[in-house]
């Protein structure tokens, strides 16, 4: 026997499995291999629609990606079979001649074995390599289709991800808008009352994002579909409410520290599993006040608001920055929607 291949292949086998386990069957997000291909496969469509957001091509990338994944998890238990069988000339042999099986007959025996589909032309030649096909089978059998039924709650995470992006839209298509229409000439009361709601689906967005980090790559063309944009509109209205006010205009406390607890908390996961170093190509703009003013809502000076926004929140909107860069957007999308 070939150590070695024998090695190789088992070594190939192990680190599937355990990159299957780690993304499907843990809440701590993907495997190694899983956020290697998911990353190359979506950077690779990111620059072939262009970098744009509202490229159509970009709404593939999310179900490429999962196909992506699937098929290394299948070529990993593959290859790595293939490997082993590969270690001993006589590992299979058919059924009928009880002829060693040459490198592309082991390629099939391997891959009818993982699919469980017992074929039996060939078989293994003795027990050692009996106990190794019945390891392969179940195997095949649990982690495949575990695989497969990782996609479902995946794609109900991406259907939540497009509800909170068209709840926060409704609220307004700007950040200066969603204060306005809030605006009852003494408090923004109607904010406060869509607070919870809003927290909760964040919060599991957050959740779903740190447990499938897979569907960071799902796009979605419109603007308004988008959650990217969105939670960055949301976010700069949540600044302008805490520090953009006059003292002693009314705000929920309670709310704003939940949302405040939401907001930071989906943008902390991000940045660990997608933006450790952000370095964004553009700058966040300072956000224009006039049809606040123009309310009649209570503001402090704008060069106070103005420095806030660009030294106080520096950091923070170098992180926005770069995340509506890394999905094919811009501040545009957040303060001058079409």
């Amino acid at each position: 026997m070939n150590i070695l291949y024998f090695s190789l292949g088992a070594l190939v086998f192990v680190i599937t499995a355990l990159d299957i386990i780690k993304t499907a069957l843990s809440s701590n997000g993907g495997g190694m291999v899983t956020s290697l291909v998911s990353r190359t496969v979506y950077k690779a469509v990111f620059l072939a629609a262009g970098k744009r957001g509202r490229s159509k091509l970009l709404g593939y990338a999310g179900p490429a990606v999962l196909v992506s994944v699937l098929l290394v998890w299948i070529l990993g238990f593959w290859s790595g079979l293939f490997l082993a069988l590969l270690s001993d000339p006589a590992s299979v042999v058919h059924s009928i001649t009880k002829t060693n099986a040459s490198a592309v007959e082991k390629l099939y025996y391997a891959g009818f074995t993982l699919s469980t589909l017992g074929v039996g032309d060939y078989v293994a030649s003795n027990d050692f390599w009996r106990i190794t096909t019945d390891v392969a089978a179940y195997s095949g059998l649990v982690f495949i289709t575990t695989s497969i039924t990782y996609f479902l709650p995946v794609l109900s995470a991406v259907g939540l991800q497009s509800t909170l992006s068209l709840y926060i839209s409704g609220m307004g298509k700007t950040p200066q808008q969603i204060l306005t229409k809030s605006w009852n000439g003494k408090d923004f009361s109607s904010f406060f009352d869509n607070t919870s709601d809003l927290c909760q689906m964040l919060m599991k967005h957050t959740m779903n994002h740190h447990s499938y980090p897979v569907i960071h790559h799902f796009h979605n063309s419109q603007p308004k579909l988008s959650v990217t944009p969105a939670i960055v509109l949301l976010d700069e209205a949540y600044q302008l409410l805490g520090n953009a006010l006059q003292q002693g205009v009314a705000v929920d406390e309670v709310k704003m520290s939940m949302l405040q607890t939401a907001l930071d908390a989906y943008l902390e996961v991000v940045r660990e599993g997608f933006l450790k170093n952000a370095s964004p190509n553009g700058k966040a703009p300072a956000p224009e006040l006039g049809e606040l003013e123009e309310k009649g809502i209570p503001l402090k000076g704008k060069e106070a608001v103005r420095h806030y926004f660009e030294q106080g929140l520096g950091e923070r909107r170098k992180l926005l920055t770069t995340l509506l860069e890394m999905d094919g957007w811009s501040w545009r999308e957040v303060y001058q929607p079409e």
